[in-house]
């Protein structure tokens, strides 16, 4: 990946947004049970758990939550400040430096379906030595501390975007893509909400391509 790429922090990102849109007379409710608030329209954006809003809503989304983990080093001396982010294409272990220490991550040997968001401490070890093996400078550096996380599962790893019932629209199943696609995504949803020209085409992402046939697996799920 190229080191002149963007690099942005997800909580501090959705923070800004939200002040943002407070400030814009958007009324923010947090804590809110949703399934519980009358609408005209209801945009289905609950990550791991859309599903289940979903059913609430009267509308079937194919989306399950599955387990992964971030792990990262005590800090390193000398990390460049152009080290890019790695990715080995044939495992997809990869790791990118935040401040003076690296962030790595890879897929388990066997997906860990659910909603429990436990750390396998047991994966450790074979992750430093990959490390390690595309970055020697790593040599001896522990992992400080890791931490889980879900992603949103499809059955091709693309998102569920636009209308999926009578006033109910659908943001969700982004397999880990999210946060890179979101500005796109709010903007394309939001055009159709209001019947806006669309600037995207978002008919790749529908619903129905599950029951036409019509998907396309995502080959690259970090």
């Amino acid at each position: 990946v190229c080191w002149q790429d963007g690099v942005a922090d997800p909580p501090a990102v959705a923070r800004e947004l939200v002040r943002r849109a407070a400030a814009g007379g958007v009324e923010v409710r947090e804590g809110d049970d949703a399934t519980k608030l009358a609408a005209d329209v209801f945009v289905i954006a609950a990550g791991p758990w859309s599903a289940q809003v979903g059913r609430e809503l009267g509308v079937e989304l194919p989306i399950r939550p599955l387990c992964r983990q971030l792990l990262e080093t005590e800090p390193i001396a000398g990390l460049p400040p152009e080290l890019p982010m790695t990715v080995e294409a044939e495992s997809g272990f990869h790791f990118r430096r935040r401040g003076d220490r690296l962030v790595l991550a890879m897929s388990d040997p066997e997906p860990r379906w659910g909603f429990d968001e436990v750390v396998d401490e047991s994966l450790f070890d074979d992750r430093l030595e990959r490390l390690v093996h595309r970055f020697p400078a790593a040599a001896g550096t522990r992992i400080d501390r890791a931490w889980a996380g879900l992603y949103d599962m499809t059955p091709d790893a693309h998102p569920i975007l636009g209308r999926v019932g009578e006033g109910v629209y659908a943001a969700c199943g982004f397999s880990g893509h999210g946060f890179m696609q979101s500005p796109a995504v709010g903007r394309a949803v939001a055009e159709e909400i209001l019947g806006l020209a669309p600037t995207f085409d978002l008919s790749p992402y529908r619903l129905d391509r599950f029951e036409r046939g019509a998907i396309f697996p995502e080959q690259l799920v970090l």
